[in-house]
């Protein structure tokens, strides 16, 4: 009879083990740093107290999909998952992420600081696998916590977020070609400093000049053909100091480097290849040409040598700038 008992006792164990799950979890704040040592109370099915990782695990129902979530200390809300309802993974070993917020002044008062928020959230989000709709309803929900909290209406949060979305992608237009141009520039002056003479006598010589200018050429006529749309973005996005500022650096290179220098150099290339090829041009013979041209590609080196590293600063101070503005 003792025998057949215990039989029963082990048979309802297995049963009730089987009847449960362990949902493990981590707490982490929107700077990922985890939250110890705070309760994380799950309604009907008890608590639990993170670790110093920020780690937590909890005994529940097999049959629960989805348990409702509520940090028991006044200093911390939840921010995600956005409805406090925290989904049951299938596999046991999958670690949940909850992120939470400080309910104090540190969590800030501007528009600014709401969507530094938001940005440091949705960059969280997607990197523990949150869905594009779940993104979105976060969205919602978000605008409608933080307007209330700022004492704003949606719409003008709404339209700060779109804003400063318009400025993430101009950035990352207007950014890559600048620096992009700064290296062209140098690859330009670098190749005649280093090949302009041989040009003279050599064919190779030559063909490193003309691939300089030509790898420069579609990096100068995109800042040239968008420098227009560009310097409306920028007002758009940022403000008319900012885009004032935009213009001012590009007309220097445009009015300071690429005009006096750059286009003379593709002038002087025509001259050496025409000395190499022993043609005379206005009466003039190819030594006195070579003479001529070699004087004016040594001054226009010593020149781009200054002025260059010019643009570099103005071009890093604008972008500087551009990135770290805060919006009015």
């Amino acid at each position: 009879m003792k025998l057949n008992v215990s039989i029963i006792i082990l048979l309802l164990s297995a049963i009730t083990s089987s009847q449960t799950v362990q949902l493990r979890g981590k707490v982490i704040d929107i700077n990922k740093q985890p939250v110890k040592n705070i309760s994380v109370r799950f309604t009907s099915f008890g608590e639990a107290i993170t670790t110093s990782s920020g780690e937590f695990v909890i005994t529940i129902p097999e049959s629960v999909q989805f348990a409702d979530v509520v940090i028991r200390d006044n200093n911390w809300q939840i921010l995600y998952p956005v409805d406090s309802k925290v989904p049951v993974p299938a596999d046991p070993n999958f670690v949940t992420t909850i992120i939470v917020s400080g309910n104090n002044g540190s969590i800030g008062t501007s528009k600014d600081e709401s969507i530094i928020k938001y940005n440091k959230l949705e960059s969280l989000l997607k990197e523990v696998g949150t869905t594009n709709t779940e993104l979105k309803i976060f969205l919602e929900k978000f605008i409608e916590l933080e307007a209330k909290r700022l004492e704003i209406s949606e719409a003008e949060l709404m339209q700060e977020l779109e804003r400063k979305e318009e400025r993430d992608t101009l950035f990352t237009k207007i950014s890559p070609i600048l620096n992009e141009y700064i290296l062209r520039i140098n690859n330009l002056k670098n190749n005649f400093e280093m090949y302009y003479q041989q040009a003279f006598v050599s064919t190779p010589a030559v063909e490193h000049l003309n691939q300089a200018i030509r790898a420069y050429n579609p990096v100068f006529e995109s800042i040239y053909n968008n420098k227009n749309e560009w310097q409306n973005g920028i007002n758009s996005a940022w403000d008319a100091v900012l885009s004032e500022n935009f213009s001012n650096q590009v007309n220097y290179m445009i009015d300071e480097i690429h005009t006096p220098y750059v286009l003379q150099l593709n002038e002087c290339t025509t001259s050496i290849n025409n000395v190499r090829l022993n043609v005379e041009i206005d009466g003039k013979t190819p030594e006195e040409m070579k003479s001529e041209v070699g004087t004016k590609v040594s001054a226009i080196l010593k020149s781009l040598q200054i002025k260059i590293p010019i643009l570099e600063n103005r071009f890093n101070e604008l972008l500087t700038r551009l990135q770290h503005s805060e919006i009015n």
